[in-house]
């Protein structure tokens, strides 16, 4: 007999990949383009109002909100409209005029106006290639996030014309959108985020019979689709993982248990499930805090986290014990971090992220975490006199939520301070004073995706009122040069020493920021009259420590720098005011009312005033100013007193 004789060639890597590649395009292409798989479809209400009966939503919202329902018609006409704002887009209308309903362009960046291709094969989309255009404008208006609004405004006004709205949008998306082609489906983090809010917005709607069947044949299919491409593309590569993974499992997670009818769902949520569990004790460092080094990403976290232990209580499904209180520590987090305006200090990178939007708010307001937590925990430490019942309490626990929120009593102790030594975030507060002062890590292993140059840099709120801020993130890919400057250790309220950065900041990798700088020596402690804070940094022959130092009774702060160097140099003490202020001769000033909100004083140092940019929000920027205070540095240490007293 004959031996077989097998020849083995050795393919380059690049050309495997293209062939690969190839072969999947054509997988997407043929397999996809057949029709829609046939259904045996239940519609199931698990989390609007908690499951219970929608007839008195709609006399519950306007007794409990009534200043608001107006405003909720407004914003679901306009995507009736198709008149979308979205990152700092402005109101723009993504349709052409016209009798019935006009297509949506799903495929472009309207800030800029440029469109991807939606023949391109997924794999293949380019971005960050071209300066000003943003591929997270067609990302952000594909999560579909705002289908919960047009189900909100259908319920509370029974107008059909909102359900249309909602079954012409998905259809139109489904059609414009093939499955593996264009901008659409390169992100899986982003399938999975749609995915999620399709299932939930459909509640709205599940009560009556709002559609024909054919509609929930097609609906479901495109869910089906959705849960197939992201077990196919999880976002795990290498071992690798961050808020992106959670987002692909919670969207494979919603899928599952919204659709047990599909043959993969079971197995699709033990994955789920299991790879949960793994991913919060990884991304979550034991003291609750998200390990990117960033507060809003923190909160992405914790709404994808959260709405999926909830999800899995409604259906039934029990997370681990050990899931169940990393997520209560998270929130324990958001209760000390959000300040006595209810909005969070920008620490880290801020791109909007959100898992489900129920109602429209500033993007740093996060006070809504707290009420949910008070309801869904049953618990008054989270209930703070000085904010309200929020509105997305009502669509997610329904009027048994309110109830069990009213019994609730209200929170006795002022909230404390507080040091997070896991995450190197601290917190010094005292009523209606306020500091943030962050000395963490980089975050990601290492990696720092959504760091910044922060190290000993702080935020502080005087009564009430914001005067020290981070000046936030603005862009991403658009522009590497502003990506850069906004997380610049020259952006932040610490010192910088001969223009040295904190850390490398590359334009060629505007997602890493290696962990060359780390705060040591940190402690927080409370004294006689207030609370003292310790760090110290060393880098580049500098060693920089800081001590905030606050006083209860008299509200006053004191910021003491101790500077030395092996070299003389040339170092700027930077703070950077928030917009509604303005300095002038050793003053804080409030832009409303024209009243001196503080002092502030650097000793033997002159305050010089110079502009720069804030950002509250992804894609918006606006002018503010920051303060200036060149020192010489000899070899000696040098201690410099900064003193900001209520005015």
């Amino acid at each position: 007999m004959t031996a077989l004789k097998f020849i083995f060639i050795k393919i380059p890597r690049k050309i495997f990949n293209i062939i690969s590649e190839r072969w999947e395009c054509l997988y997407y292409r043929f397999y996809y383009s057949r029709p829609g798989l046939e259904i045996n479809f239940v519609n199931k209400r698990y989390l609007v109002c908690g499951g219970e009966d929608l007839k008195g939503i709609p006399n519950n919202y306007r007794e409990w909100f009534s200043g608001s329902v107006k405003d909720k018609i407004v914003q679901a006409d306009m995507i009736c409209g198709h008149i979308f704002d979205l990152l700092g887009s402005g109101p723009a209308k993504l349709s052409t005029k016209g009798e019935g309903y006009q297509t949506i362009d799903w495929h472009i960046d309207f800030k800029s106006n440029y469109s991807w291709n939606p023949k391109t094969f997924f794999r293949n989309i380019r971005f960050g290639h071209i300066e000003g255009v943003d591929i997270k404008i067609p990302w952000e208006l594909s999560r579909s996030q705002h289908l919960n609004t047009l189900g909100q405004a259908y319920l509370l006004t029974e107008n059909t014309k909102y359900a249309d709205e909602f079954a012409n949008q998905i259809r139109d998306w489904i059609k414009n959108n093939q499955v593996g082609f264009g901008v659409n489906w390169h992100c899986t983090m982003d399938v999975a985020i749609r995915a999620a809010n399709w299932l939930v917005a459909q509640e709205y709607f599940s009560d009556k019979d709002s559609f024909p069947k054919e509609f929930w044949q097609e609906f479901y299919s495109s869910i089906y689709e959705h849960g197939r491409f992201i077990i196919k593309h999880l976002e795990n590569r290498q071992g690798f993982t961050s808020n992106h993974y959670i987002s692909d499992l919670a969207g494979l997670f919603f899928i599952a248990v919204y659709c047990p009818f599909f043959e993969e769902s079971k197995s699709w949520q033990e994955f789920a499930l299991k790879e949960l569990s793994k991913e919060i004790n990884k991304q979550v460092y034991p003291d609750g805090c998200n390990f990117e080094a960033s507060t809003s990403y923190h909160r992405l976290v914790l709404e994808l986290l959260f709405y999926s232990e909830l999800l899995g209580n409604s259906a039934g499904i029990e997370f681990p014990e050990q899931y169940k209180d990393k997520v209560r520590k998270m929130f324990d987090f958001s209760l000390y971090c959000i300040k006595p305006n209810g909005r969070i200090p920008q620490i880290g990178d801020n791109d909007n992220g959100r898992f489900l939007i129920l109602s429209k708010r500033p993007v740093l307001e996060h006070k809504y975490l707290l009420s949910l937590a008070a309801i869904y925990y049953k618990d008054p430490e989270f209930k703070v006199p000085t904010f309200n019942y929020d509105e997305e309490s009502l669509w997610l626990f329904g009027k048994t939520g309110k109830e069990f929120f009213d019994a609730l009593s209200f929170r006795e102790k002022p909230i404390a301070s507080k040091g997070f030594s896991d995450a190197g975030w601290y917190l010094m507060r005292d009523n209606n004073n306020y500091c943030f002062i962050s000395c963490g890590p980089n975050g990601q292993n290492g990696i720092g995706g959504h760091a910044h140059n922060d190290k000993l840099s702080f935020e502080l709120v005087i009564d009430g009122e914001d005067v020290i801020i981070d000046p936030g993130t603005y862009v991403y890919t658009p522009y590497p040069i502003k990506r850069n400057k906004f997380r610049s250790t020259e952006y932040h309220n610490t010192i910088i020493f001969d223009g040295y950065e904190q850390n490398e900041v590359s334009n060629k990798n505007i997602f890493y920021l290696p962990d060359r700088v780390m705060v040591k020596n940190v402690y927080l402690e409370e004294i006689v009259d207030g609370f003292t804070f310790n760090g110290k940094i060393q880098y580049s022959g500098i060693k920089h420590t800081r001590m905030v130092i606050s006083d209860k009774e008299s509200g006053n702060w004191e910021i003491r720098d101790n500077i030395s160097s092996r070299e003389p140099t040339n170092a700027k003490l930077l703070f950077h005011l928030s917009p509604d202020t303005f300095y002038s001769n050793g003053y804080i000033y409030s832009k409303k009312t024209n009243k001196k909100i503080a002092s502030i004083i650097v000793r033997g140092h002159k305050i010089e005033k110079n502009e720069c940019e804030y950002s509250s929000e992804y894609g918006v920027k606006i002018e503010a100013e920051s303060l200036v205070t060149n020192i010489f540095v000899n070899k000696n240490i040098k201690t410099i007193n900064t003193y900001i007293n209520p005015a």
